[in-house]
C-alpha cells in the first residue's frame, strides 16, 4: 500500500506542474488527492518531527493561530469564513515538504511547470494578435471571460510566467541542463507574453530578475561593457514594446499618471490609491492587534467614502497591509518570518542564491495584491518552493 501510495505521489506531483498554469479546478483537486496520499502514506511521527524543526513551518501554524485569536477582537469578522478557507490552502506547505518526492520527481515536475507555461505563453500570443479564438470557443470548460489569457486569468498567468522565467535562468546559468537553447527559446515567448498582454506584476518581478542577474554577474569593473550592452537590450526590448502595442503603453501610461498626479486625477482617487492611504489610517488606529480576522471589507465597505464599492471579500491588494490591518503588528512579524527562514533555508544550499529568488519574488508581488491567499498562486509558490528546497544540485 505505502509503494503504490508513493507511487501515485510522484505522478500527482508532476502532474500539478502541468495544471497550475491550466486549471485551477484540476489543481484544487491534485492538492486533494496529494493529501490523501499524505495521510495514507502515515509515518505521521517522522513527519511531526521535520515540521518541528524548520521554523518556517511553524511560522504558518502561527499565522493560522493568530488568524483564529483575532476572531476574539473586533467587531466585524463577516469575511472570516473565506480568509480561513485560504488559510487551509497553506497546509499545503508541510504536506508538500514532508511527502516523500525522489530527485527524478522533482526535475520531471521542474520540465512540467516550464513547458506549460510556454504553451500557455505561446497560446496567449496567439490569442493576442487575433491568429486563433480564445481557447473556451474550442473547449467548453475553460471560462468564456476576456480576463483569461490562455487558460487562466491574466493576472495569474503572467505572474507564472515570470516565475518560470527566474527559474530557466537558474538552469541556464548553473549549468543545469543540456537543453539552453530550448529555454532560452522559453525565455523569449515568456517575455513577449508577458509585455503584451495586462498585467503588470509579472513585468515587475521579470525585470527585477533579469537587473538581478545584469548587476550580480556583471558586477566587476571589467564587465561593465557587457552589464551596460545587457541593461540596454533589456529596455530596448520594452521602449519597444511600448511603442508597438498598447496593451503595454496604456497600462504603462496610466501607472505614471497615478503617480504624477499623487493619485489620479478628479475627485475619485485610483482605487490601489485609496487603499493604501485608508488602510495606513485605519492601522494607525489599532496598530498592536488590528481589527480582528474578516474585518477588513466591511470596514471599508461601512466607513470609507471614496467612489468605490467595497464589498466584504474586498482585500487592500497589499499582503503586509492587509495582514497588519487585522492581525496587528504581530500578525506582520510572523508573515514576515515565514518567509525570512524560508530564504535562510534557501541560502544555505547549494546555489542558494538563486534559490532565494523566488521567496524574494513573492514577496515583492505581495507589495501589489494579497497573493498569499490567491488560490493559484498560493499553490503555485508551494509547489515551485518545494521544488528549489528539495532539488540537490548535482
Amino acid at each position: 500500500m505505502n509503494k503504490l501510495t508513493t507511487q501515485l505521489q510522484q505522478y500527482l506531483f508532476i502532474s500539478l506542474g502541468v495544471f497550475i498554469p491550466t486549471s485551477i479546478a484540476i489543481s484544487n483537486l491534485i492538492i486533494g488527492l496529494l493529501s490523501l496520499c499524505w495521510i495514507l502514506e502515515g509515518n505521521f511521527k517522522a513527519k511531526f518531527e521535520l515540521i518541528k524543526a524548520s521554523q518556517w513551518m511553524i511560522s504558518i501554524f502561527a499565522l493560522i493561530f493568530l488568524y483564529g485569536l483575532g476572531m476574539l477582537w473586533g467587531d466585524n469578522h463577516l469575511n472570516a469564513e473565506w480568509q480561513f478557507q485560504r488559510l487551509a490552502l497553506l497546509l499545503a506547505f508541510p504536506i508538500l515538504a514532508t511527502i516523500k518526492i525522489d530527485q527524478k520527481t522533482i526535475k520531471y515536475g521542474a520540465t512540467a511547470f516550464l513547458i506549460t507555461t510556454f504553451i500557455s505563453a505561446s497560446v496567449a500570443i496567439l490569442i493576442n494578435n487575433n491568429l486563433i479564438s480564445p481557447l473556451a470557443e474550442y473547449i467548453s470548460f475553460i471560462k468564456d471571460d476576456w480576463e483569461v489569457s490562455a487558460f487562466i486569468k491574466y493576472n495569474y498567468h503572467n505572474v507564472l510566467l515570470a516565475l518560470a522565467f527566474t527559474l530557466c535562468m537558474y538552469l541556464i546559468i548553473e549549468n543545469k541542463t543540456k537543453y539552453k537553447n530550448i529555454l532560452i527559446l522559453f525565455i523569449l515567448v515568456y517575455a513577449l507574453s508577458i509585455f503584451t498582454e495586462r498585467g503588470r506584476a509579472g513585468q515587475v518581478i521579470f525585470n527585477l530578475s533579469a537587473i538581478f542577474y545584469i548587476f550580480y554577474y556583471n558586477y566587476s569593473r571589467k564587465y561593465i561593457l557587457r552589464s551596460l550592452a545587457f541593461f540596454i537590450f533589456l529596455f530596448s526590448f520594452q521602449f519597444v514594446v511600448y511603442k508597438t502595442t498598447t496593451v503595454y503603453k496604456s497600462r504603462f501610461d496610466v501607472v505614471s499618471n497615478i503617480i504624477k498626479s499623487n493619485g489620479g486625477e478628479g475627485d475619485v482617487k485610483d482605487i490601489r490609491y485609496v487603499f493604501i492611504r485608508e488602510s495606513l489610517n485605519k492601522i494607525f488606529e489599532k496598530p498592536f492587534l488590528g481589527h480582528g480576522t474578516g474585518s477588513f471589507g466591511t470596514i471599508f465597505k461601512n466607513d470609507i467614502d471614496s467612489g468605490h464599492y467595497f464589498d466584504k471579500h474586498t482585500t487592500p491588494h497589499n499582503q503586509y497591509l492587509y495582514v497588519w490591518f487585522e492581525l496587528g503588528i504581530l500578525g506582520l512579524f510572523v508573515l514576515l518570518m515565514i518567509f525570512y527562514h524560508q530564504i535562510r533555508e534557501l541560502f544555505k544550499k547549494q546555489d542558494g542564491i538563486h534559490r532565494t529568488l523566488l521567496p524574494l519574488s513573492f514577496m515583492c508581488l505581495m507589495l501589489v495584491d494579497s497573493y498569499f491567499f490567491i488560490f493559484i498562486l498560493t499553490i503555485a509558490y508551494i509547489y515551485l518552493y518545494t521544488i528549489y528546497s528539495r532539488y540537490e544540485s548535482e
